[in-house]
Parts: structure tokens; sequence; C-alpha cells
């Protein structure tokens, strides 16, 4: 579920509160290791405290809906519904894949007639170790997937084959001509040109040198988007591809080799080359999978999405169930989800089965009534459960798009879904069964924004809506906001784009520069009770015991104001002359226009009493102010046509103290 956070700026009481989709934070403590001469101090290693922390934030400005409450003493204000969102381009791919013709052809032939048949048709999935945005890096590192004959370093781990042969070869000197005439390779078995390879390949000799891209071919003619250079017999090779977990293509493998270093028997480490920067996103614990798509439909077997009418959430039409195998009997997503406390309790609702043997051409159709056995102690026999064929919608042109319009379909089915009882609760005060009752659903794109229609009297939130399996498999994305009163003017999305990017573009740093962030968790160690309570994260710096830098000692409710956003030399953020907003004051004031030679001489002068006054206060600290210190380095917001939300992506360098203008 989305995460909301706050934005403090330096003046210490005004703020900015976000919803965020997904939080990244990285710590890079930039420490050197290196082995000393004739192994005389083993391997030795420096490590200063210096540590970089950057937080990564992505969300959504949404617009705010309601009346003006200055409006005048007569206005009605609105409540704002409750709604959820999902973005299945996060979960499909969002284009089809043309190697989908290439897993049957060219794996089968040369597993069946090449003699060691390629490592990469008896492994074709690998581990990620570490998480890399798109278009960042051109090496991947990997592990051997558990229970492979690649977990462990042997003497089989050094470089691996990825190169292999599509079974042709010149059948003579082409230079300056963007076409070349190819001959079978092999002569056992009958073969097409067709057979082996797609528009788009990218083909190379058997050094690796490149010789084009194919553009198009014909019978056993090939046709390159540039000129080619071959000779005589050179054999054509086609680079394998890599997709990630959700089938997205990152890019051309050029290598794949091991870590030497590695003893044999302890678990192997390799690094994947790609000939350009990843092409898609790469997830920590996700698989790669190289020459092969990977089984994305598979993921979905036996997992489900499950909405809850708003209705339901306020007043439960079931009380004694205390099992929940719709959702793998997971307590956890179905918990306390509004201010009054309605206990940890499985919840009734709209459940959603991806049906992987019906064409996803099949209209989705209700299987089960809600409601139908009410004295059940396992609220999956009182699901209302819609069936979602799904069945060949990974060979969809855009397979993200297709499973949006399916799930919106499937809240859409007309007629009552609760069971036709007197007795049984509808979604609504009035008794309503269907789920134009419930919900309103829209999609723009491959997001499907699904808006409960009761508002509750109470702030509410809805739960996670997707089965843990698939949130464990694709992370956060799933997006919420609570129900609520207006009590501020409204803002639209392009508002509040507009405060962030004014205040991030031109920032004065004693009032309007972004100086805190508070970022919440729920805390099961410092709560009293059986639920967790909100903390938000915190930093320290300087001789800190080590009991106060952990969660024990996070006492501060989330609630409760970040202090110290200017924090002085002092503990506690007392202003101090020799603080850092002073002492760049003192330096830019001594120096005269005459002695500025560059703007590099005055940043080395500036440089030296920084040092100088940071040695000199060795011994201050600081402990939990109730957040992180932060100055934002980059903001990107972006808006697709017909959307009516925009996207954002902030980046935040940790930093407790601030030299600027």
């Amino acid at each position: 579920m989305a995460l909301p956070i706050r934005l403090l700026l330096a003046n210490g009481k005004d703020e900015i509160d976000l919803v965020a989709q997904s939080i990244d934070m990285s710590v890079n403590r930039n420490v050197s290791a290196f082995p000393t001469p004739n192994n005389a101090l083993k391997r030795f290693a420096v490590d200063t405290n210096i540590p970089a922390i950057k937080i990564d934030i992505n969300g959504i400005f949404a617009d705010d809906e309601g009346a003006h409450v200055d409006s005048g003493s007569t206005v009605t204000l609105d409540s704002e519904p409750i709604r959820s969102a999902i973005n299945f381009g996060a979960l499909l791919p969002t284009d089809r894949n043309n190697l989908v013709r290439r897993v049957g052809g060219l794996n089968n032939l040369l597993i069946t007639t090449m003699p060691i048949g390629g490592w990469n048709m008896t492994e074709p999935s690998w581990i990620p170790s570490e998480n890399i945005f798109k278009g960042q890096k051109n090496t991947i590192s990997l592990l051997g997937r558990v229970g492979s004959d690649f977990e462990e370093a042997s003497d089989d781990t050094e470089e691996l084959d990825v190169n292999p042969s599509i079974l042709f070869k010149s059948d003579n000197n082409y230079s300056g001509t963007k076409t070349m005439t190819v001959t079978p390779s092999r002569t056992t078995f009958s073969y097409s040109l067709a057979d082996v390879i797609n528009i788009g390949d990218r083909l190379t000799k058997s050094d690796g040198t490149l010789i084009g891209i194919v553009e198009s071919f014909s019978n056993n003619d090939i046709t390159c988007v540039s000129n080619v250079s071959v000779n005589t017999n050179d054999e054509i090779h086609a680079s394998l591809r890599a997709f990630n977990h959700i089938g997205e293509e990152v890019g051309f493998v050029s290598y794949l080799v091991d870590d030497p270093s590695i003893n044999d028997g302890d678990t192997a480490k390799y690094t994947l080359g790609l000939t350009d920067v990843n092409a898609a996103d790469i997830t920590q614990g996700q698989l790669i999978s190289i020459n092969r798509m990977p089984e994305i439909l598979e993921r979905f077997k036996d997992q489900t999405i499950k909405l809850i009418p708003s209705y339901w959430l306020e007043n439960p039409p079931i009380s004694n169930a205390h099992i929940d195998t719709s959702m793998e009997s997971n307590l956890s997503p179905y918990g306390s989800t509004n201010s009054g406390g309605t206990g940890n309790v499985p919840r009734a609702g709209v459940r959603l089965e991806f049906d992987l043997d019906e064409p996803y051409t099949t209209a989705p159709s209700l299987t089960t009534s809600a409601l139908t056995r009410t004295h059940a102690l396992d609220t999956a026999l009182n699901d209302a459960v819609i069936n979602v064929p799904i069945q060949g919608i990974d060979g969809a042109n855009n397979p993200a798009l297709e499973m949006a319009k399916q799930v919106k379909d499937a809240f859409e089915i007309s007629g009552n879904v609760v069971i036709g009882l007197t007795n049984r609760q509808g979604f609504n005060p009035a008794g309503d069964k269907t789920l134009a009752s419930a919900f309103r659903v829209s999609r723009t794109g491959t997001v499907v924004t699904i808006e409960q229609v009761y508002n509750p009297a109470i702030e509410t939130l809805h739960p996670q809506i997707l089965s843990p399996d698939l949130t464990d498999l694709f992370g956060s994305v799933e997006f919420h906001s609570s129900n609520s009163t207006p009590t501020q003017s409204r803002k639209s999305a392009g508002d509040k784009a507009q405060d962030l990017i004014g205040l991030v573009s031109n920032a004065n740093r004693n009032s309007d520069l972004l100086r805190g962030v508070q970022i919440p968790y729920d805390s099961l160690v410092t709560s009293t009770g059986v639920t967790g309570i909100a903390r938000n994260f915190f930093l320290t710096f300087g001789e800190v015991d080590t009991t106060k830098k952990l969660s024990t000692n996070n006492n501060r409710s989330a609630s409760q104001s970040m202090s110290d956003l200017l924090l002085g030399m002092d503990e506690g953020g007392a202003s101090s002359d020799d603080s850092p907003d002073k002492w760049y004051e003192k330096i830019l004031k001594a120096i005269t226009p005459d002695e500025i030679e560059s703007i590099f001489g005055f940043l080395v002068g500036a440089a030296k009493d920084a040092l100088w006054i940071t040695l000199s206060q060795r011994g201050k600290v600081s402990e939990n102010d109730g957040g992180i210190r932060i100055i934002p380095e980059k903001l990107h917001v972006r808006y697709d046509a017909g959307n009516n939300y925009y996207a954002f992506n902030l980046e935040l360098l940790v930093s407790d103290y601030v030299m600027g203008v």
C-alpha cells in the first residue's frame, strides 16, 4: 500500500505531505579494501565512517476533491472516497516480445543437434544481486539459481558461452552492402532461416565482432539496418537476449563470467555483460532470464486480487471468521484499517481469481456469490469470486494493457454478486448488492483505479489488494488513498506538482529549502500491544551509543514534529557563531573579488575552513530528531496525456549541514 510521508522546510514549520508508492534508501559507506604485498597484513580495509545516503521517492499527485472551506458556512463539504489503483505495467510487459517464436525454434534446434546442448538452454535463469534502474548500467551482478549447477563455484563456472551459432554461414565476401546471402552450416537435418532468426536480432562473428541488426530476411538473404562486412564461410552468430522477471527485455548479452576469486564450493558470483545499458529495471532477488521469456503467467496461478467494499470495512457482514484462505491464510493484510480499530480479523470481499485455462479474450464471470456461508470460519467461503481468464495474455501486443482491461471488466459485471437472501448485507445502507453500488472503476493505460462509492464516517484505508505471493514477486504496485473530508482549499494534481517544482528549483536555505523528511514505519518492538505503532526512520552521527541507533530506542511518535532542521554545532541544534551557516557567511565576506581567480579557487579555500571547523567539533553528536535531514538533488515529474494525475520521482541526499546561498 502507498505510504504517507512528510517533507519539512528549513523554517521548521511548513511541510508538504506526499503519498509515496515506493521508497528506496541506499547507504554507501565508501570503504576501501585491498590486499597487501606478500599478504603481510592480509586483506586491509579503510573505513572512515563517511557513508553517503540517498533516498529515492516515487509517488503520484492526484486532484483533491470537495469544496473550499472558506466558501461560506452554508457549504456542505464532500468526503473524499477511498481509492485504490494497480499499475499492471509493473506486473507484465507493455510490449509483445518477438523472441516468443525463437523459444520454439532456435532453442529446440540447438538442444537436439549441438553436442553440448548449450548452458543457456539448460540453465536460463539467474538471480540479480542488486537493484538497477532502467538505463543505468551495462553489467549486472548475478548469482546462480538455488539448486542449479551454477550455485557454487567450480572449474566449470568460468566464462560461459553466450554466443550460439544460428546454424548459417556467409556464402561470400560482403562489404559496403546491407544484404548478404547465407547457407546452412549443418547438413544432418533440414531447416530454414526463418526457423532461427528474427527481425531485430543482433548478428556477430564467432569472435563477437558486430555484423549488424536484422532489418528483414527472405529465403537465405539477410538484410541489416547498416552495411555488413563478412568473409566467405564466416559463422553467423546471434546475441542472446536477457529479460527481467516480468518479461521486459533488458538487452543483448555480450558475456557471462564468474568471479575467479571465489573458492570452489563457495557461492559463485557472476557478471553479466550487456552490449548497452539496461533497457528495463532489474530487481534484486528476482529472476533474470537469458534467451527465454520467463513463465510470467505461471506466477499468477492460485493468486488473487481482493477488494473489500468500504461499507463492509465499516460494517463487517461476518464477525466469526478467523482464517482467510483467499489470501493464503495471511491475516496481516486484513487487519485494522481505520482509526476506530475494527480488529485484526479477516474481511469478506470481492475476489478475482486468475484462470490460466481460458483465453483472455473470454469475459470475466461470477462463479460464487458473496455471503453464502456466513457462519463459516474461513472468509474465502464468503467472498464473491470472479473468474478472470488470462490464458495467452503474455502473447498480446501489450500484455499489461490487456490485463488491465480484464480486471476493469471484472469489477463491472452486472447483476447481484451477493447471495439473494434478505438477511444478507449489501454494499451500502440501502442493501444494494451490485458491483456498481460498491465500486467506480476507471482505466488509464495500464493503471486501473477503483473508487469506493460508500464513504465511511471515519477515515478508513483499504488493506493491500494483491495476494502475498504477487506482492513478494512484484513489490509495491498498489496505490491506496483513504477517505477524508477536506479542511483546506482544494488543490489539483498540477497545483501540487507546481508547489514541489517551485521549491526544488529555487530555494532559500533558511526558509523554503527542503531540509527534513519523515518516513513512517510500523514498530512492534516499541509497541505495548499486539499491533504495530507508527515511528519515523532516523539517522545519527557522532559518538552515539549503539542502542540509540536501533529501533528499540525509537520512542518518538511519528506524529511528533521533527526538530533541529537547521542544525548548529551543538547537540540540539542551538545556534552558534561557528555553525556551518555562519562560517560560510564569514568566508564569503572575507573574500574580495580580486582574490577570486576562479570558482575552483574559492571552493578550495572554503573546503579548508570547513575541514578545520569539522575537526574542531569532534565529540558533537546528533541522536533521534524524529526524521532525517536531507537536501533535494533531483525532481522528475511526469504527466501522460489522458491521465488525471502526475507521477513524480524525488531524489534526496542525506545532509546534516548545508552550505548555500
